[in-house]
């Protein structure tokens, strides 16, 4: 009497693959080779799987980044004053939302690139909302200023994690290649400025630019909306 043939055990990796394992793996293939050289082949081969083994779990890169995404901003939490002003408020939401993401370099390319939104993101959203119509901002302008307070933070941490984008070697190779005579179409009153100011351009203090950027940015939204109230108060007036 013939045995009947044992079916094959499946590989212990893939009995330990789970949606939670495929994003900490994908993570530190982010960080190493960034999203563009992401493949499920990549993945699968560092999991020592099939690539088809992930597709009992993800249903495909769209779906992993996504996942991605939510996993790192699910750890996003926002230390705001529960009262006071709504700038310093503000203001705390920024700086909390750069001190997060700038911790997790790849997912903001993705998020700048291909927009994957998070339940995360969502409810920072909310918050933030909230927070400007607590303090008058009203429908449109609401969301107008939301924008502005959301891009200018995201804008600024992905130029950041670019890296030497204008930084102060930038600068110098311009005037070292501008000494050379390379043929390049500036002449010297074109960099004079620069020239004068290259002790400070020299300098690189981020900190201090993002502080500065959330100051003038909600300075310049309070002085709006102060401005609007007085506009609906004189039209009552009248």
């Amino acid at each position: 009497m013939r045995t009947p043939a044992r079916r094959a055990a499946k590989p212990p990796s893939d009995a330990r693959l789970t949606r939670e394992r495929i994003v900490e793996v994908a993570l530190e293939l982010l960080a190493t080779h960034g999203a563009e050289r992401l493949s499920m082949r990549s993945l699968a081969d560092a999991l020592g799987t099939a690539p088809m083994s992930l597709y009992r779990h993800v249903r495909g890169k769209d779906d992993l980044l996504s996942a991605i995404v939510a996993t790192v901003l699910e750890g996003l939490d926002f230390d705001l004053p529960p009262r006071g002003a709504w700038t310093e408020r503000v203001a705390a939401w920024m700086h909390s939302l750069r001190d997060h993401l700038r911790r997790s370099p790849p997912v903001v390319s993705i998020l700048m690139q291909q927009g994957h939104y998070a339940p995360a993101l969502l409810r920072a959203t909310n918050t933030l909302l909230a927070i400007l119509r607590e303090a008058g901002f009203e429908g449109r302008d609401a969301v107008r200023a939301c924008r502005e307070v959301m891009w200018s933070t995201l804008g600024f941490v992905s130029a950041e994690i670019r890296g030497p984008t204008f930084s102060p070697s930038f600068y110098v190779q311009a005037i070292r290649t501008l000494d050379r005579g390379d043929g390049q179409p500036l002449r010297s009153e074109d960099v004079a400025e620069l020239v004068v100011h290259m002790p400070y351009l020299l300098t690189r203090d981020l900190d201090a630019v993002f502080a500065a950027i959330v100051r003038h940015l909600l300075a310049g939204l309070a002085a709006e909306l102060a401005e609007t109230a007085a506009g609906r108060r004189g039209g009552r007036a009248r």
